[in-house]
């Protein structure tokens, strides 16, 4: 999906050190010049259209299904 306007979403994390660290991962992973282009926002955009993309594709046996439902994290908030 592209869009020529973002739109602002609030998400809530247990731990935003786990972001935190992946930014700094992947930025140190590219190209100097490419290191700005990596932001929380387009790290978020990118897991949202894989998780998607995996969840097409496998269905059910998802390993974001899975994730899902065993996250003692996410049974606690039901």
């Amino acid at each position: 999906m592209t869009t020529d306007r973002k739109t602002r979403h609030t998400i809530y994390l247990y731990d935003g050190a786990a972001l935190d660290d992946l930014v700094q991962l992947a930025r140190r992973s590219v190209p100097l010049a490419d290191r700005g282009r990596i932001t929380r926002s387009t790290i978020t955009e990118a897991a949202v259209t894989l998780a998607l993309a995996e969840l097409r594709a496998n269905g059910k046996q998802s390993a974001l299904l899975a994730a899902l439902v065993t996250l003692p994290r996410v049974q606690d908030d039901r």
